[in-house]
């Protein structure tokens, strides 16, 4: 999993779906479904044909990212192919987070 520390997304250049998890260190839902993300950027790992890249964003380090796409609550999760935006789902539920995936697996 990486991080985007530096409130921008210019790294969404390559050819590869993004999904940015918005989280903060003291929200407990994210904790909790963290460890969940974690297995599922495992599955990823080495997968040429999935070309799926998560990124963990803390909205306290990432205000201007945050305040840019509207985030109001955490955990929120968007994904883009590129820069371009495809869809979001917010809440601990990881089978949310599976199903905004099923689309593009």
């Amino acid at each position: 999993m990486f991080e985007i520390i530096d409130n921008d997304i210019s790294s969404l250049e390559e050819d590869s779906y993004h999904l940015l998890y918005f989280t903060a260190s003291w929200c407990g839902p994210c904790k909790r479904i963290y460890p969940m993300i974690e297995r599922l950027s495992d599955g990823f790992d080495g997968d040429d044909e999935k070309n799926i890249k998560i990124y963990k964003v803390d909205i306290d380090q990432n205000d201007e990212l945050s305040e840019k796409l509207k985030i109001k609550s955490v955990p929120t999760f968007f994904l883009y192919k590129q820069k371009e935006y495809i869809s979001q789902c917010g809440g601990a539920d990881i089978k949310n987070v599976k199903d905004l995936l099923m689309n593009i697996i």
